[in-house]
């Protein structure tokens, strides 16, 4: 264990700053555009409002009045701009976080890596001392005639976050989909439109094998590429290529990829980097070492353990992850499958009559919705607990729901996700407990 002390020293060791106040900036300026790009899109209207039923996570996390909703996301756009002003740093970063964490549990139809890599990167910064560095809030502060410093762990933690992404994004590939049957890179480049910008490139034979291989390579070995000085420069190119390619491949990663390139300054020296390297130049006679108290150091050494160990706890659990969805969230498994719908049915049934109603399930909730319950069947379940109150409330006597919803799932012929014979309303799921109503995973055709 002699590692231990080495670590701990390594982590205490007093570094500039100036790289920590960049990624500040360059963080809120990206909240900033996100929280805009929300409200141009009424996304409290469109995803808490107008769907009648609500994918929760926790049955009593309710959403609050529509203008209650509206005030929270223009709060968080104007924390946005203060955190990357350094003004009101703290209270900014948590107030952004809180009531984004809020949103995101309001529904599962939000859910996307990258907006939970938001919010914890909102709430880690809160603890440290960004705001020090490249900061409006300086102009009021006491100037002080010594190198301002930070210990190096304040620098290291979102290090160590974008491994986490990048890597455990790798580790999930590492299943026979991915290596032996390519999916779902194949099924993804076949339904790639011929007049895409990338058409000509994608379509060609040999790229499901070249992707998933490269792909797979690059998410496990950049981390270590990044962290190692010397190849850290040459690496900005397959990064940059990597993640311009998503973002013309994909719909629905939004600004992630362009935060993940402009983050990699987070990696880099205050020497390496052109508009910081004058500022190394400034040397005082002393240096002044900002620390954060003990206890923010313990609260955010539990964390790094749980951002370590929670994303494996799938490795554990009796349903396949990948088919049922339990455990895949706040894992970072990314692009690691494809589904398409084919079938999308639920019935609703009143028990005394036996009478059967189909539902037309896209009128009580919205696409992003729609796309959640193919994949995720607690969702599915939390469905049928809401057309069965929907029934009650419309004078039904025992309403009964069942859903035959069938996918291709990583290009495999269309499968049932549930047993269409199975009534769904009154089902809790235990993720501890095996889910016998739900299908087995469909074979390789």
């Amino acid at each position: 264990m002699n590692w231990i002390p080495k670590l701990r020293t390594y982590l205490s060791e007093p570094i500039p700053g100036h790289v920590l106040g960049l990624f500040r900036i360059i963080f809120g300026c990206f909240m900033v555009y996100e929280m805009i790009d929300y409200i141009q899109i009424d996304l409290v209207l469109n995803a808490f409002v107008l769907p009648k039923i609500q994918l929760e996570y926790f049955e009593f996390i309710k959403p609050l009045p529509t203008g209650v909703l509206q005030a929270m996301l223009y709060t968080m756009l104007a924390c946005a701009a203060l955190i990357a002003l350094g003004v009101l740093f703290r209270p900014a970063c948590f107030l952004f976080g809180s009531f984004y964490f809020y949103f995101f549990l309001l529904d599962k139809g939000i859910f996307n890596n990258h907006l939970y890599l938001f919010i914890l990167l909102a709430f880690v910064l809160g603890f440290t001392h960004a705001d020090r560095f490249l900061s409006v809030g300086n102009l009021w502060r006491k100037p002080v005639a010594a190198d301002l410093m930070v210990p190096r762990w304040e620098i290291f933690i979102f290090q160590l976050h974008f491994a986490i992404v990048y890597f455990y994004g790798g580790l999930a590939k590492l299943n026979p989909d991915w290596l032996i049957h390519f999916q779902p890179v194949k099924r993804m480049i076949e339904v790639y439109p011929d007049s895409g910008l990338l058409a000509g490139w994608l379509k060609l034979g040999f790229q499901p094998v070249f992707f998933s291989y490269a792909g797979l390579a690059f998410d496990l070995a950049v981390p270590f590429l990044l962290w190692w000085k010397p190849s850290r420069r040459w690496v900005l190119v397959p990064i940059i290529y990597f993640h311009i390619s998503n973002a013309l491949t994909f719909d629905d990663i939004g600004i992630f990829p362009f935060i993940m390139m402009a983050s990699t300054a987070i990696f880099f020296d205050i020497s390496e980097l052109p508009v910081l390297r004058s500022l190394a130049k400034a040397k005082h006679k002393n240096t002044e070492l900002l620390e954060s108290p003990g206890w923010a150091k313990r609260i955010l050494g539990a964390y790094i353990v749980f951002q370590l160990l929670f994303p494996f706890r799938g490795l554990f659990l009796p349903n396949p992850v990948n088919w049922t969805m339990i455990a895949n969230r706040f894992a970072w498994r990314m692009k690691c499958q494809s589904r398409e719908i084919t079938e999308m049915v639920f019935t609703i049934q009143e028990g005394p009559t036996g009478q059967k109603m189909p539902v037309d399930i896209k009128t009580f909730i919205n696409t992003m919705q729609v796309n959640v319950v193919s994949h995720d069947v607690a969702a599915v379940a939390s469905v049928a607990r809401g057309l069965a109150r929907i029934g009650k409330a419309q004078g039904m006597v025992d309403p009964l729901v069942y859903a035959s919803i069938k996918v291709k799932w990583n290009g495999r012929p269309p499968a049932n996700t549930v047993n269409p014979e199975v009534e769904l309303s009154k089902l809790r799921v235990n993720p501890f407990e095996k889910l016998d109503w739900v299908m087995p995973i469909p074979s390789v055709k």
